[in-house]
């Protein structure tokens, strides 16, 4: 008989599997693995704990004739609920095999998903716990319509392929950890940069882009005023807002500069179409803390006073820093002309400015303010305001 070590799919597991780098291509491919051989599988996850500040785990689901899909699990109480009463939660734990006979009648006790399992189908369902080299555990399952369910070279073959089957889903989350932390501390974009290589000092490009930069008010005083915990909460309301209008913008976040934000929104082809997003995330990201200030106002909290500013200028892209040390960033005279904008906010009691510039190539309705002596900068620049925009002070 022919060892399960040398099997056909755990051969594959152990050498063409490594070319699927994305997890639900290599599931695909597992799965087709397994059929080929014999294998009479209808449904296969993977479960995988990450690193993320907001994701609990991933898992990717293939399910026979459908397309293969990924599912994110946002870590806090539901996450906790559904997998108190799940087989994941004893593979996390390193126990299992778990195995349930879906022909057999419920019972009082049954795991959740025996139900829906049962509803479509499925006659045998087994889930295994799949050691990482840190000590940590994550979970395999699989499922078949067939009469009879598993039989015992099926099992047999999951049992040898779950050392190999690790190797890969471990390639595979350090992967996704590595491109987690880099969407989180760097930014998608430049995180994408990084991955792909460009890591060296002072490699970078010109590059076109609406400019963001905000800056909170009165953050001095507030760090006087203010606990550690409130003052950190409140940058976290005024920080997440701006974050997720640039994103939902189609920008991207590349620092926080102490109590400011820059970020940038890179203009490939149409300006006028990605400086009316520029100018969308910045009345979104206004009407998102004018919501946050009402609720702060009935809980005594201290206001969140901001100044946007959106200009349009070449910058330089790329990296800069020490040999040990880099940061993927924008740099240039159109940045530092954008400082000094937002600067005026406080100035002129407004929000938000927009440049002559960005004004130009937008096309939006907006209203002069007047020509300005901005520190730094030899000519004077006029300044603008969105049509009906009020003033906020």
């Amino acid at each position: 008989m022919l060892s399960w070590k040398t099997h056909p799919v755990t051969r594959w597991l152990l050498t063409d599997a490594r070319k699927h780098t994305d997890s639900s291509e290599f599931l695909d491919a597992f799965a087709n693995e397994l059929r080929t051989a014999g294998v009479d599988v209808s449904r296969i996850t993977t479960g995988v704990p990450i690193l993320h500040p907001q994701i609990f785990s991933f898992s990717g689901l293939w399910e026979l004739g459908k397309q293969t899909s990924e599912r994110l699990y946002r870590a806090g109480p539901e996450v906790s609920q559904t997998m108190a009463n799940s087989p994941i939660r004893i593979a996390y734990e390193g126990g299992g095999p778990v195995r349930c006979d879906l022909t057999a009648p419920p019972k009082s006790g049954d795991f959740a998903i025996l139900a829906d399992l049962r509803r479509d189908g499925y006659t045998d369902y087994v889930v295994y716990s799949v050691p990482f080299a840190d000590g940590s555990f994550k979970a395999l399952s699989l499922a078949t319509k067939r009469r009879g369910g598993f039989d015992h070279e099926d099992l047999a073959l999951f049992e040898a392929a779950i050392p190999a089957l690790a190797f890969n889903l471990e390639v595979q989350a350090l992967r996704r950890t590595a491109r987690t932390l880099l969407d989180t501390y760097v930014g998608r974009q430049s995180g994408g940069r990084v991955l792909e290589g460009q890591i060296r000092r002072g490699t970078g490009e010109t590059i076109r882009a609406v400019i963001w930069l905000s800056d909170l008010r009165g953050f001095t005083d507030l760090s006087e005023r203010l606990s550690r915990d409130t003052l950190i909460d409140l940058l976290n309301c005024y920080f997440g807002p701006m974050c997720d209008a640039v994103a939902a913008g189609g920008g991207e976040v590349l620092k926080f500069i102490g109590d400011a934000m820059l970020a940038i929104f890179p203009i490939e082809a149409d300006p006028a179409s990605i400086c009316g997003a520029a100018l969308t995330a910045a009345e979104r990201a206004q009407a998102a803390l004018a919501k946050e200030n009402e609720r702060r106002e009935l809980e005594g909290l201290a206001r969140i006073n901001y100044g946007l500013a959106l200009h349009v200028g070449d910058v330089m892209y790329g990296n800069i820093g020490s040999d040990t040390r880099l940061d993927f960033t924008v740099i240039g005279p159109a940045v530092n002309l954008t400082a000094r904008i937002e600067s005026m906010c406080r100035t002129l009691g407004r929000q938000l400015l927009l440049s002559s510039e960005f004004v130009k190539l937008s096309g939006v309705g907006a209203q002069s303010l007047g020509s300005f002596s901005l520190k730094g900068v030899a000519a004077k620049q006029e300044l603008f305001v969105p049509a009906k925009a009020e003033l906020t002070g």
